[in-house]
């Protein structure tokens, strides 16, 4: 009996993440050079894919830190206080950047708008694909 090799996208799915993504992208740039629609309408996976990474990024982060503290041994030598250093640094230097940057380039809010100027979803599709993205 002879054992087959696995398939390129059994070999794909089993490999590292990043590999997948980068394929991901090239596959999504070589859709769009040769159908623009095609590239279109897949694009909600792209979407989707981006908002999910934006929302666990910053959890899977704080995680890994509150995870390391945890396991830390009294009198064991470790390195935790540049990466803590580094992550407080991080956050309150995005924090201080926002708050530079919305007086720099301030902003209004109008909550209001007339019933004219509101449009209702063409379809069902658009209304899915709403509720899709809004989730993520």
């Amino acid at each position: 009996m002879t054992m087959q090799s696995p398939g390129l996208l059994a070999r794909l799915a089993q490999g590292s993440l990043v590999k997948q993504i980068l394929v991901g992208l090239v596959l999504g740039i070589l859709l769009a050079l040769v159908s623009k629609p095609a590239a279109i309408a897949t694009g909600l996976l792209g979407t989707l894919f981006v908002g999910a990474l934006k929302a666990v990024a910053p959890v899977l982060v704080l995680m890994l830190v509150m995870a390391s503290i945890a396991n830390h041994q009294k009198g064991q030598k470790t390195n935790i206080r540049p990466i803590l250093f580094l992550y407080l640094l991080g956050t309150f230097s995005a924090a201080l950047t926002a708050v530079i940057f919305s007086f720099v380039f301030p902003s209004t809010l109008h909550l209001t708008s007339a019933a004219g100027d509101i449009t209702p979803p063409s379809g069902i599709v658009e209304v899915l694909r709403g509720l899709l993205i809004s989730m993520v």
